[in-house]
């Protein structure tokens, strides 16, 4: 249990250590198809750091309350908030249309109230728009999010992938140069 304090006291505290000129912070709804489980709808925040003008460290916490999966023939409904932390390049960063790609690494938080899941680390690989001009700005992202857990119930253990299709949309604030 130590250990999953000391990584989120990490994710909390690295934004404060970082020498960011610029960076940004938004709110979104989300949505997640996964391959073994239903999909579900969720939503978030994220922060970013800009070190150069194309290069962002981004962070994402986004909670989706209902998937639901099965094991030996009982349907199991699972929580999950995965933090993301990755890298992200934006290609036009001053212009009223700015696309970006990006990609990082991702802790599960899982949880049921039927059983038992393992909260396990997984991938991300991203690509989006940031619309308007200002320091306000609408954002639309696609993510692929790779993930396998174990799912237990009773004296029953399944492996389950979650991998699948992300999408958020929101609102972004900048600040900085």
């Amino acid at each position: 249990m130590n250990w999953k304090r000391f990584v989120m006291g990490l994710v909390v505290a690295v934004p404060f250590f970082v020498p960011a000129r610029a960076g940004s912070f938004g709110v979104y709804g989300s949505y997640w198809n996964s391959d073994q489980a239903d999909s579900s709808w969720g939503g978030g925040g994220k922060v970013g750091f800009t070190f150069v003008k194309f290069l962002e460290l981004e962070f994402h916490g986004t909670y989706y309350p209902s998937f639901t999966t099965d094991v030996a023939g009982q349907a199991v409904d699972v929580k999950a908030k995965p933090l993301d932390g990755g890298l992200r390049v934006n290609l036009l960063p001053s212009g009223p249309i700015n696309p970006f790609v990006g990609a990082g690494v991702s802790y599960y938080f899982l949880s049921t109230d039927q059983g038992s899941v393992d909260n396990k680390t997984g991938i991300y690989g991203q690509a989006g728009l940031d619309l308007g001009s200002g320091h306000s700005r609408f954002f639309v992202e696609a993510l692929w999010r790779k993930m396998d857990t174990h799912i237990s119930l009773s004296s029953f253990r399944r492996h389950a992938t979650l991998d699948g299709f992300a999408a958020n949309a929101g609102v972004v604030w900048r600040w900085g140069s």
